[in-house]
């Protein structure tokens, strides 16, 4: 009997959980069904979120790429720019221009290179031992020795010091400077030369002086800046000005006077925009005027002086450098 009851207790229990495991079934499948739906949102997402990371990526890597196109393109337009500022066209003279024989700048820089350890110490040039040799009469451009001692070499010790060159008394045929107020020989005296053309404005006179450059006329530019030069001394245009004095004799390949202005540009006016240009421009006046080793140290001061000059300047200096057979 007691058996009996165990076993009828027995298919009830048994009977109960069958009963109860479907909807036990029905309730864990159905929850696990949602998960699922969800799982799968979930991943659509992630997946949505990874192709627009890689659009993201995509377009940024484009954006970059334009970017270093734009600044290849600045840099090859500043360095075309500054080739066609650089190269000699043959000066003609203006029919409009008044009627003075063009000279070499009456700022004159004369000396000696400074001794062995003298630019070190200063930061400037590099050292060179001795001065620089003598320019035969021959290579000096006929006309371009007004006020400068004859012969002499050009002192570019100043680079070194800040200075304005000086001239070393000691050189061999060298000649006393003209002094301030007293014009040069072949020049028209200082207040002569504050009459030719000038308005009294200083950027009208500045800009047709700048205009005679552009249009290749480099006799009647170096007399406008001549004349602009002496009429505006306290003008904020005389370091461009100066600047531009030098290129008009540097395109007449009068390369001592060009040399004397773009020594005085950088010397008077190293921090302007016209700094780094004038040495440039200073290296290739030397190394036409046969002085390598000189324009070795000025595109070598270049570089050192003007970490942050324009790439198409710095490049510039070295490629001249190379030209130059500088160590």
């Amino acid at each position: 009997m007691v058996i009996w009851k165990t076993l009828v207790a027995a298919l009830a229990a048994i009977c109960m959980v069958s009963a109860v495991a479907p909807q036990a079934n029905a309730q864990l499948f159905g929850g696990s069904s949602g998960s699922a739906d969800a799982q799968v949102r979930l991943n659509d997402m992630e997946e949505q979120m990874r192709r627009l990371n890689g659009q993201i990526e995509q377009l940024t890597f484009q954006m970059r790429e334009l970017q270093d196109q734009l600044r290849r393109m600045q840099e090859d337009n500043e360095y075309r720019f500054q080739q066609l500022e650089s190269a000699p066209k043959p000066g003609k003279r203006s029919d409009v221009a008044p009627a003075v024989q063009p000279q070499a700048s009456t700022q004159t820089a004369q000396g000696t290179l400074p001794a062995a350890g003298q630019g070190a110490a200063t930061g400037g040039l590099a050292p060179a031992a001795g001065t620089l040799g003598q320019l035969p009469a021959s290579q000096v451009p006929a006309g371009s020795d007004a006020g400068l001692p004859s012969g002499g070499p050009l002192d570019l010790s100043a680079l070194a010091r800040g200075q304005t060159a000086v001239v070393d008394p000691s050189a061999a045929g060298s000649r006393a400077l003209t002094p301030p107020g007293v014009a040069s020989p072949g020049l028209p005296a200082s207040g002569q030369i504050a009459s030719l053309g000038m308005t009294g404005d200083p950027r009208t006179d500045y800009d047709a002086a700048y205009s005679h450059a552009l249009n290749g006329d480099y006799v009647a530019a170096e007399q406008s800046f001549r004349a602009f030069l002496d009429a505006y001394p306290k003008s904020d245009l005389v370091p461009n000005a100066q600047y531009w004095l030098g290129e008009s004799l540097y395109a007449q390949q009068d390369y001592r006077g060009a040399a004397d202005a773009f020594l005085k540009t950088y010397t008077q006016y190293p921090n302007t925009a016209k700094g780094p240009d004038s040495l440039l421009k200073l290296g290739q006046s030397l190394n036409g005027l046969g002085e390598a080793t000189a324009a070795c140290a000025t595109f070598s001061e270049l570089l050192a002086k003007y970490p942050n000059a324009p790439k198409a300047v710095r490049d510039q200096a070295r490629a001249e450098a190379q030209r130059a057979s500088c160590s």
